[in-house]
Protein backbone atom coordinates (compact mmCIF):
# COMPACT_ATOMS: atom_id res chain seq x y z
CA UNK A 1 0.00 0.00 0.00
CA UNK A 2 1.49 3.33 -1.03
CA UNK A 3 1.67 6.47 1.09
CA UNK A 4 -1.28 8.11 -0.68
CA UNK A 5 -3.53 5.14 0.07
CA UNK A 6 -2.42 5.14 3.71
CA UNK A 7 -3.16 8.88 3.97
CA UNK A 8 -6.62 8.40 2.45
CA UNK A 9 -7.37 5.50 4.78
CA UNK A 10 -6.21 7.54 7.78
CA UNK A 11 -8.32 10.52 6.71
CA UNK A 12 -11.43 8.35 6.32
CA UNK A 13 -10.86 6.77 9.74
CA UNK A 14 -10.36 10.12 11.48
CA UNK A 15 -13.39 11.57 9.68
CA UNK A 16 -15.56 8.64 10.73
CA UNK A 17 -14.43 8.94 14.34
CA UNK A 18 -15.06 12.69 14.33
CA UNK A 19 -18.54 12.20 12.87
CA UNK A 20 -19.32 9.61 15.55
CA UNK A 21 -18.05 11.92 18.28
CA UNK A 22 -20.19 14.81 17.02
CA UNK A 23 -23.39 12.81 16.53
CA UNK A 24 -23.21 10.72 19.72
CA UNK A 25 -24.70 13.39 22.02
CA UNK A 26 -27.72 13.90 19.77
CA UNK A 27 -28.21 10.19 19.08
CA UNK A 28 -27.98 9.42 22.82
CA UNK A 29 -30.50 12.13 23.61
CA UNK A 30 -33.01 10.90 21.03
CA UNK A 31 -32.62 7.28 22.15
CA UNK A 32 -33.10 8.11 25.83
CA UNK A 33 -36.11 10.32 25.15
CA UNK A 34 -37.81 7.64 23.08
CA UNK A 35 -37.08 4.84 25.54
CA UNK A 36 -38.56 6.74 28.51
CA UNK A 37 -41.47 8.65 26.95
CA UNK A 38 -44.10 6.24 28.31
CA UNK A 39 -42.86 6.80 31.88
CA UNK A 40 -43.38 10.57 31.91
CA UNK A 41 -46.49 12.30 33.28
CA UNK A 42 -47.18 15.97 32.64
CA UNK A 43 -48.94 16.67 35.94
CA UNK A 44 -49.00 15.35 39.49
CA UNK A 45 -52.71 14.68 39.08
CA UNK A 46 -52.15 12.30 36.16
CA UNK A 47 -49.36 10.33 37.88
CA UNK A 48 -49.96 6.90 39.42
CA UNK A 49 -49.56 6.30 43.14
CA UNK A 50 -46.10 5.24 44.27
CA UNK A 51 -44.47 5.05 47.69
CA UNK A 52 -41.97 7.88 47.40
CA UNK A 53 -41.10 10.91 45.28
CA UNK A 54 -37.44 11.62 44.56
CA UNK A 55 -36.91 15.37 44.18
CA UNK A 56 -33.69 16.11 42.32
CA UNK A 57 -31.68 19.08 43.55
CA UNK A 58 -30.88 22.31 41.73
CA UNK A 59 -29.44 25.69 42.65
CA UNK A 60 -30.26 26.86 46.17
CA UNK A 61 -29.15 30.01 47.94
CA UNK A 62 -29.00 30.94 51.64
CA UNK A 63 -32.39 32.66 51.64
CA UNK A 64 -34.21 31.18 48.64
CA UNK A 65 -34.40 28.36 46.09
CA UNK A 66 -33.95 28.81 42.35
CA UNK A 67 -37.12 28.88 40.24
CA UNK A 68 -36.35 25.41 38.92
CA UNK A 69 -36.01 23.97 42.42
CA UNK A 70 -39.15 25.75 43.68
CA UNK A 71 -41.11 24.14 40.84
CA UNK A 72 -39.69 20.70 41.66
CA UNK A 73 -40.65 21.16 45.30
CA UNK A 74 -44.14 22.43 44.47
CA UNK A 75 -44.75 19.42 42.21
CA UNK A 76 -43.49 17.01 44.87
CA UNK A 77 -45.62 18.68 47.55
CA UNK A 78 -48.65 18.37 45.28
CA UNK A 79 -47.95 14.63 44.95
CA UNK A 80 -47.67 14.44 48.74
CA UNK A 81 -50.81 16.47 49.47
CA UNK A 82 -52.91 14.40 47.05
CA UNK A 83 -51.51 11.22 48.63
CA UNK A 84 -49.90 10.02 45.42
CA UNK A 85 -46.79 9.51 47.58
CA UNK A 86 -46.22 9.20 51.32
CA UNK A 87 -42.63 10.44 51.53
CA UNK A 88 -40.25 12.78 49.72
CA UNK A 89 -36.55 12.13 49.17
CA UNK A 90 -34.72 15.45 48.95
CA UNK A 91 -31.53 14.77 47.02
CA UNK A 92 -28.73 17.14 46.12
CA UNK A 93 -25.75 18.96 47.55
CA UNK A 94 -25.99 19.64 51.31
CA UNK A 95 -27.07 23.28 50.88
CA UNK A 96 -29.72 22.25 48.33
CA UNK A 97 -31.15 19.60 50.65
CA UNK A 98 -31.19 22.04 53.55
CA UNK A 99 -33.12 24.59 51.47
CA UNK A 100 -35.51 21.94 50.14
CA UNK A 101 -36.25 20.68 53.64
CA UNK A 102 -36.93 24.19 54.96
CA UNK A 103 -39.25 24.85 52.01
CA UNK A 104 -41.15 21.57 52.51
CA UNK A 105 -41.61 22.14 56.26
CA UNK A 106 -42.90 25.67 55.65
CA UNK A 107 -45.42 24.20 53.21
CA UNK A 108 -46.74 21.75 55.79
CA UNK A 109 -44.93 18.52 54.94
CA UNK A 110 -44.35 16.43 58.07
CA UNK A 111 -40.66 16.16 58.98
CA UNK A 112 -41.02 12.39 59.41
CA UNK A 113 -42.05 12.18 55.77
CA UNK A 114 -38.83 13.79 54.51
CA UNK A 115 -35.77 11.71 53.67
CA UNK A 116 -32.57 13.71 53.21
CA UNK A 117 -29.89 12.68 50.72
CA UNK A 118 -27.06 15.24 50.85
CA UNK A 119 -24.86 12.90 48.80
CA UNK A 120 -26.93 13.30 45.64
CA UNK A 121 -24.31 15.47 43.99
CA UNK A 122 -25.47 14.61 40.47
CA UNK A 123 -28.36 12.80 38.79
CA UNK A 124 -26.62 9.43 38.73
CA UNK A 125 -25.77 9.64 42.44
CA UNK A 126 -29.29 10.76 43.39
CA UNK A 127 -30.96 7.94 41.49
CA UNK A 128 -28.47 5.35 42.68
CA UNK A 129 -28.90 6.44 46.30
CA UNK A 130 -32.65 5.83 45.97
CA UNK A 131 -32.28 2.47 44.24
CA UNK A 132 -33.40 0.58 47.35
CA UNK A 133 -36.90 2.09 47.14
CA UNK A 134 -39.35 -0.32 45.53
CA UNK A 135 -41.58 2.27 43.80
CA UNK A 136 -40.61 5.81 42.97
CA UNK A 137 -41.72 8.98 41.19
CA UNK A 138 -38.86 11.17 40.01
CA UNK A 139 -39.64 14.89 40.06
CA UNK A 140 -37.71 17.27 37.82
CA UNK A 141 -38.19 19.35 34.66
CA UNK A 142 -39.17 17.76 31.36
CA UNK A 143 -35.75 18.34 29.78
CA UNK A 144 -34.08 16.44 32.65
CA UNK A 145 -36.57 13.60 33.23
CA UNK A 146 -35.57 11.25 30.36
CA UNK A 147 -31.97 10.97 31.58
CA UNK A 148 -33.02 10.43 35.22
CA UNK A 149 -35.57 7.80 34.22
CA UNK A 150 -33.12 6.07 31.88
CA UNK A 151 -30.58 5.75 34.69
CA UNK A 152 -33.24 4.37 37.04
CA UNK A 153 -34.45 1.90 34.41
CA UNK A 154 -30.86 0.76 33.85
CA UNK A 155 -30.56 0.14 37.60
CA UNK A 156 -33.71 -2.02 37.53
CA UNK A 157 -35.95 0.42 39.39
CA UNK A 158 -39.75 0.67 39.09
CA UNK A 159 -40.08 4.38 38.33
CA UNK A 160 -42.12 7.01 36.56
CA UNK A 161 -41.48 10.73 36.33
CA UNK A 162 -43.55 13.87 36.74
CA UNK A 163 -42.51 16.98 34.86
CA UNK A 164 -42.27 19.99 37.16
CA UNK A 165 -42.34 22.72 34.52
CA UNK A 166 -44.57 25.38 36.09
CA UNK A 167 -43.23 28.43 34.27
CA UNK A 168 -41.02 29.49 31.36
CA UNK A 169 -37.36 29.46 32.38
CA UNK A 170 -35.17 32.26 31.06
CA UNK A 171 -32.18 29.95 30.57
CA UNK A 172 -34.09 26.95 29.19
CA UNK A 173 -32.00 26.75 26.01
CA UNK A 174 -28.79 26.68 28.05
CA UNK A 175 -30.26 23.95 30.23
CA UNK A 176 -31.24 21.89 27.18
CA UNK A 177 -27.78 22.26 25.60
CA UNK A 178 -26.10 21.12 28.81
CA UNK A 179 -28.54 18.23 29.05
CA UNK A 180 -27.45 16.89 25.66
CA UNK A 181 -23.86 16.65 26.92
CA UNK A 182 -24.98 15.23 30.27
CA UNK A 183 -26.96 12.55 28.45
CA UNK A 184 -23.85 11.46 26.56
CA UNK A 185 -21.93 11.32 29.82
CA UNK A 186 -24.68 9.18 31.37
CA UNK A 187 -24.41 6.71 28.49
CA UNK A 188 -20.65 6.52 28.96
CA UNK A 189 -20.98 6.13 32.75
CA UNK A 190 -23.52 3.33 32.44
CA UNK A 191 -22.23 1.38 29.44
CA UNK A 192 -18.52 2.16 29.11
CA UNK A 193 -17.17 2.91 32.55
CA UNK A 194 -19.73 0.76 34.35
CA UNK A 195 -20.20 3.48 36.95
Amino acid sequence: MNKLSLCKKGFVTVSAMLALFLTLPFASSVYIQQSTSDQIYETAESAPEKNVALVLGAAAYPSYLSDILVDRMETAIELYETEKVQKLILSGAPNEVEGMKKYALERGVEENDLIEDPKGLNTLASVRNASGISELIIVTQAFHLPRALFIAKHLGMDVVGVASDRRTYTKIFDFKKREILATSKAMMDLFVWGD
